[in-house]
């Protein structure tokens, strides 16, 4: 999100962006617990989470492996280089790129350069007031804390929500007056591959433990393996939580052709996402997640800190990272 620190991939919150959950029918043989909220986990709508380019903000509750957070902040506007610029798609997937624009003079520290080449206000976050999120166990009441009015909570129990309860997330005040969000509890995602390795001409498989019972979630990838370059190009997909998915041999060759400098990374989010538009160019949302990374490895090449990390007869570019 566009205002806010993701993931830790935060990488990976992009993917499928603006996309809509369908609303899923509970088994006629299972209850749903609506955690004493008004609504349904099973069917209540999920308008998937905001587009990049309308992206002001949101609030995320995100189980990791040991521990859960709960952040968020919402501004007046987009930060343009934020929004990444589609290559190419195929399948589940987007190559998307970052582009930096240019402005001549410099902006100053107030403001943020756009494609145009002209300095604009750069978006400021904005007071909510108090921000609750139902459904959690215990309810989590937010206050902002200055500067920036960022919110967050890392006392939450872990993992912080339940499987197919119901959340809720209440912004009673804020320049767009009251707003509320749902998401439903998801799975802690399980990874069954510890590395992923990228061969080029090679489609790239990924598996994880699907979820036991009916899920509302989808699962979003992110792998980056050029870590220095000027317009680094990254991958992007939104699977079906069923277990398993496909990143496409062509996606891998541009990914390596673009470029492979410094220690590769990605991860998978299992996740819901609400969102709702704030006027006519913005949009909020809510995710609840379980995030894990991974290792990436790409063949033929070697990240690198110095020389001992490198094969025989390879010395370490410590400027790119990379043995050669």
């Amino acid at each position: 999100m566009s205002l806010r620190s993701w993931l830790a991939i935060a990488l990976l919150v992009c993917g499928g962006c603006g996309e809509v959950d369908e609303p899923v029918d509970s088994p006629a043989d299972s209850s749903v617990d609506s955690g004493g909220l008004d609504g349904d986990p099973a069917t209540i709508p999920l308008a998937g989470a905001c587009a990049m380019e309308l992206d002001y903000g949101g609030f995320v509750v995100d189980a990791l492996l040991d521990y859960s957070t709960v952040s968020g902040s919402v501004g007046d506007g987009v930060v343009p280089m934020t929004v990444l610029e589609e290559v190419v798609a195929e399948g589940d997937c987007r190559a998307l790129r970052r582009n930096n624009p240019y402005c001549h003079p410099p902006c100053q520290a107030d403001e943020a350069c756009d494609f145009g080449g002209s300095c604009v206000p750069y978006p400021a976050t904005q007071d909510l007031g108090s921000v609750s999120i139902l459904g959690l166990g215990e309810t989590v009441s937010m206050d902002p804390v200055s500067p920036g009015f960022t919110y967050f909570d890392t006392s939450v129990g872990h993992p912080a929500y339940q499987v197919g309860r119901l959340a809720q997330l209440v912004i009673e005040q804020g320049p767009w007056g009251p707003i509320t969000l749902h998401g439903v509890g998801v799975e802690q995602l399980v990874l069954t591959q510890e590395t992923w390795l990228l061969f080029e001409g090679r489609d790239l498989a990924i598996t994880w433990e699907p979820p036991t019972e009916l899920a509302r979630s989808e699962v979003v990838l992110r792998i980056t393996i050029d870590q220095h370059g000027a317009t680094p190009i990254s991958l992007s997909c939104s699977f079906a939580d069923d277990g398993e998915g496909m990143v496409p041999a062509s996606m891998i060759d541009l990914l390596v052709t673009a470029g492979v400098t410094g220690f590769p990374n990605g991860g998978l989010v299992r996740r819901t996402a609400d969102s709702v538009p704030l006027g006519q160019a913005g949009c909020v949302d809510f995710v609840l997640s379980s995030t894990r990374t991974t290792d990436v490895r790409v063949d033929g090449f070697t990240p690198c800190d110095d020389d001992e990390d490198c094969p025989e007869g390879q010395e370490c570019n410590e400027a790119i990272e990379i043995c050669e």
